[in-house]
């Protein structure tokens, strides 16, 4: 994907004004710098095509492969291993600041958890991208990019809670989503022009952020996507304010993305030399494909689980369910509690802690000790796992 310029024209004059429409500049002083940047400039249908965006979802596929043809183990609904995400360079609390893994912010952007994540954000880059490539240029783009990818990991790291770990490009593609918002409110732009484009960013962008003001939940990472929406923005807003000038611009977002792309490939190198190491630490958990899904096979398959795998937290929550369905209080607190301290040193084993802590609290809620039960309770009714806290909500131990 080697190109001599990322923008959409040959070398022009600036507009007098900053805007997202660079001015056309008399033919007779164009003077192009390559063949390959006049062909551009000459043909418009060329200069239209997100060369670079559709390149961005080429390369983003081929890492999936490889992800795929890496992994210890798939999930039955198609989802890499968390394992096997944290041997390729998944990100979160406790691996980058709490072992100094600084590396797996310039992998995580780059990875993705499924088939599923990887298509929802391929579609909406792809969307985005058709409009916002050729109107602000490749190299302002690129730029964009690799700004909204580190500043998503910001976000994540800032927002998520210790053992959480988290990857995809959202917090990247967020940024261009907000710089297209932005972008919509050129006053050269024709009003169908600013219509279409205010309506791309909205259909997108509202999802990706609004939930956030709700206390959202579930597996979205809403703090990356915040982090590249606030990069994405402050980016675009950039130009108007005369900072730069679109003839230096293409120069210097070539040489961010090329900063970006040597920079992904050195923590890719120290990706492969940790690699082993966490693959090997993998065989101690539960394999995706393993999980239990239903609450009986939990029961019915917790001594096997917790005699293979007594390193895995959620083989101790599940004896413990087990033992509370036989009325054995005292050996379900015993395994609540296990999982509990299992959990606290797993560098994935935040949603895990929060389910063990909600069920010990259940447990305590039994034997009558209501003020403990409350107490335990506290952290699993901030999480934002959703079935969790209607169980506590049931037994009133959350306020």
């Amino acid at each position: 994907m080697a190109t001599n310029t990322f923008g959409r024209r040959g070398t022009v004059a600036p507009a007098p004004r900053a805007s997202f429409q660079a001015a056309a500049a008399p033919a007779a002083i164009e003077k192009p710098s390559s063949s390959e940047e006049a062909l551009f400039a000459d043909n418009k249908l060329l200069a239209d095509i997100p060369f670079l965006t559709i390149g961005l979802i080429f390369g983003l596929l081929l890492i999936f492969v490889l992800q795929r043809s890496l992994a210890i183990d798939i999930a039955r609904d198609g989802d890499i291993d968390v394992r096997s995400l944290i041997a390729q360079g998944a990100s979160g609390y406790d691996l980058v600041v709490g072992r100094g893994e600084w590396w797996r912010i310039g992998l995580a952007p780059l990875l993705h958890g499924s088939g599923w994540h990887l298509v929802s954000n391929c579609v909406a880059l792809f969307i985005v991208g058709v409009r916002l490539e050729s109107l602000i240029g490749r190299g302002w783009f690129a730029l964009i990019f690799v700004a909204g990818a580190l500043a998503g990991e910001a976000g994540s790291l800032l927002g998520n809670g210790p053992g959480t770990v988290g990857v995809g490009a959202s917090g990247a593609i967020t940024a261009l989503i907000a710089a297209l918002f932005v972008a919509s409110f050129d006053p050269e732009a024709d009003a169908d022009q600013t219509i279409s484009r205010l309506k791309t960013s909205l259909f997108f962008g509202v999802p990706a952020l609004l939930p956030m003001a709700f206390g959202a939940s579930g597996n979205v990472n809403y703090y990356a996507h915040a982090g590249g929406a606030v990069a994405g923005a402050a980016l675009a807003v950039t130009p108007w304010l005369a900072f730069w000038s679109y003839d230096s611009l293409p120069r210097s977002a070539s040489m961010t993305l090329l900063a970006g792309s040597i920079g992904s490939l050195i923590c890719a190198g120290f990706a492969a030399a940790h690699y082993s190491a966490y693959m090997a630490d993998a065989a101690h958990y539960i394999r995706a494909s393993e999980v239990p899904v239903k609450a009986d096979e939990m029961v019915s398959r917790s001594l096997d689980l917790v005699t293979r795998y007594p390193k895995d937290a959620r083989a101790h929550v599940y004896r413990a369910v087990f033992f509370l369905e036989q009325a054995d209080i005292n050996a379900a607190e015993r395994e609540a509690r296990t999982a509990m301290s299992l959990a606290a040193s797993d560098v994935a084993g935040g949603p895990v802690r929060s389910g063990a802590q909600g069920l010990m609290a259940v447990l305590l809620w039994v034997q009558g000790r209501t003020s403990e039960a409350k107490a335990m309770a506290a952290e699993p009714c901030r999480a934002k796992m959703p079935e969790v806290r209607r169980i506590l909500q049931k037994s009133k131990l959350c306020g």
